[in-house]
C-alpha cells in the first residue's frame, strides 16, 4: 500500500509528524491550512521514530514515513512536512535527509537545530511576563520552582529572575527532580516555602509543577492566594481548572506557534524563507484565576481602598469616596498609594478600568461602546483614546489580536472572573 496526494481542491499536501501532542498547536496549524487550502496528514508516532532514527549512522537510516512510504517517494506525496520535535542536532540531520521542505516546532532551540527552519516559544518572555504580573500586584518576595533537566524551563526561570532584578526584596528558587518521591519533589518545595516571608509569589514554569507547589503550600497550612500566590505556565485548562485552587497561568501561545510554523513552511515551500530561518513566538499574557486573585500591600487602609476600586471599576469613583471607604483623608491615602504602589489613586482607578475592559474584550462579545459603558467611560471615543494610550492598540484591534493569539507579550489579565483582593501583612 502506498499513499498518494489527496484528490480534490487542496493545493498542497502537508504531513505533520508529532513527537508530543498539544491540541492548541494543531488548531493553529489547521487554521493556516484552511486559509491556504492545504490537505493535512497527521501521524502521532513519527516524533518518537525520528528520535530513534536520529542516532543511527547515515547509511543505516530508515526513511520510511507514516509507515507507508519511503524517502524517495516523500516528495511525490508531500509538498512539505511540519515536525514537532525535541531540539537535537541529530533530529535536524534526519529531517534534512528527507529532501522535502521542512519546518520544525519546539519548546526550545539550544542552538542544536542546525539549518532546519524552526519556530520556538519565547521562554524568556514567558518568565518576564510572570514577573511583571506579580510586580503589578505589589509582591516583593518571590520563589521559582523548576527542573534543571529542561532547557525551556530553565529559560523561563531565567526570564523571571532577570525581570525581578532590582525590583524585589527576596528572590529564591527551588530545583526539583523528575521523580515523584518526596526527596525529589516535595522536600525541596517545603524547605523553600518554610523560609520565605509572607506573602510570597510563586512561579513554576509549567502547570504540573505548580500544582505540586500548591499542594505543598496547602499542606503547610498556607492560604492560597492570601499567603502564597501561585502562577504557572502553558495554561493547560484541564490542569488549571481542576487544581485545588484554580490556577493562574501564562498562556505561552501554543496556537500561534502552530500557525506561524505553518506560515514558515509555506515560505520554505515557495523558496522565500531565509537560510537558518528561526522565529520566536511570544506569550499572549496571563490567564488570571483564583490562585493569584490578590493585591499584596502591607497597609490595611490601602488594601481596603484597592478592594473598593477594583470592585467598583465600572462606575465613576471620586477620590474622596474611596478615601472615605478607607477611613482616612484623601491626601493621606494618596501618600500611602505612592509609598506602597508607586502610583496614584487616579492611576489605579484607570488601571482597574483598563483591566476590566481587557477581560470583557477577551471573554465576551459585547460591542465596544457597551464595554466602554461597563467600565465607567463617558463615551466610546474617550474609551478608545485611553485604551490605545494604555495598550498601544485600539479596543477592536486588541480583541482581534487576542482572537488570533497575536497579542504582544505583556502581563495581560485574560478571563479573570473577579477583581483581585487585597493582601495585608508583611511584604
Amino acid at each position: 500500500m502506498r499513499l498518494s496526494k489527496p484528490k480534490g481542491a487542496a493545493k498542497k499536501t502537508v504531513g505533520v509528524l508529532l513527537d508530543w501532542h498539544e491540541p492548541r498547536i494543531l488548531k493553529g496549524i489547521s487554521r493556516f491550512a484552511r486559509e491556504q487550502e492545504w490537505a493535512l496528514l497527521f501521524d502521532y508516532a513519527q516524533g518518537h521514530k525520528i528520535q530513534a532514527e536520529a542516532g543511527k549512522p547515515e547509511d543505516q537510516l530508515d526513511h520510511e514515513l507514516f509507515g507507508l512510504i519511503e524517502e524517495e517517494e516523500a516528495a511525490m506525496v508531500f509538498t512539505g512536512l511540519l515536525c514537532l520535535i525535541r531540539p537535537q542536532r541529530k533530529s535536524a540531520r534526519f529531517l534534512k535527509s528527507l529532501k522535502v521542505p521542512v519546518a520544525a516546532l519546539s519548546y526550545a532551540d539550544e542552538g542544536l537545530m542546525g539549518d532546519c527552519p524552526r519556530v520556538l516559544l519565547d521562554s524568556v518572555a514567558c518568565g518576564r511576563v510572570a514577573a511583571e504580573y506579580f510586580l503589578s500586584l505589589g509582591f516583593r518576595n518571590f520563589l521559582s520552582i523548576g527542573k534543571r533537566t529542561s532547557s525551556s524551563y530553565r529559560e523561563r526561570i531565567k526570564g523571571f529572575e532577570t525581570a525581578l532584578h532590582g525590583k524585589a526584596s527576596i528572590v529564591e528558587n527551588a530545583w526539583i527532580g523528575e521523580s515523584l518521591k518526596a526527596a525529589s519533589l516535595h522536600d525541596p518545595i517545603e524547605a523553600a516555602l518554610r523560609k520565605m516571608p509572607r506573602p510570597v509569589a510563586i512561579f513554576a514554569p509549567n502547570d504540573v509543577s505548580c500544582v505540586h507547589a500548591m499542594r505543598c503550600a496547602l499542606e503547610l497550612g498556607l492560604q492560597v492566594p492570601e499567603e502564597a500566590a501561585i502562577l504557572g505556565a502553558d495554561n493547560d485548562e484541564l490542569i488549571c481548572e481542576h487544581a485545588p485552587v484554580p490556577l493562574s497561568s501564562v498562556d505561552v501561545n501554543f496556537e500561534q506557534l502552530g500557525y506561524e510554523a505553518a506560515a514558515l513552511l509555506d515560505r520554505v515551500m515557495q523558496g522565500k524563507a531565509p537560510r537558518r530561518a528561526r522565529m520566536i513566538v511570544p506569550p499572549s499574557g496571563v490567564v488570571a484565576r483564583r490562585s493569584t486573585n490578590i493585591i499584596a500591600v502591607p497597609d490595611l487602609q490601602v488594601a481596603r481602598a484597592l478592594r473598593f476600586i477594583w470592585t467598583n471599576a465600572g462606575r465613576t469613583l471620586p477620590v474622596e469616596e474611596i478615601a472615605a471607604h478607607a477611613g482616612m483623608p484623601h491626601h493621606a491615602l494618596s501618600r500611602l498609594f505612592r509609598q506602597h504602589l508607586q502610583r496614584s489613586i487616579v492611576e489605579e482607578i484607570a488601571r482597574s478600568r483598563i483591566e476590566k475592559a481587557k477581560s470583557l474584550l477577551t471573554s465576551g462579545t459585547l460591542p465596544v461602546n457597551q464595554v466602554a459603558q461597563a467600565c465607567g467611560f463617558s463615551s466610546a471615543s474617550y474609551f478608545n483614546n485611553v485604551f490605545h494610550e494604555a495598550t498601544g492598540m485600539t479596543p477592536r484591534k486588541f480583541r482581534h489580536a487576542i482572537s488570533q493569539n497575536t497579542e504582544p507579550a505583556r502581563p495581560v489579565l485574560r478571563d479573570g472572573n473577579s477583581p483581585p483582593r487585597s493582601q495585608t501583612g508583611g511584604v
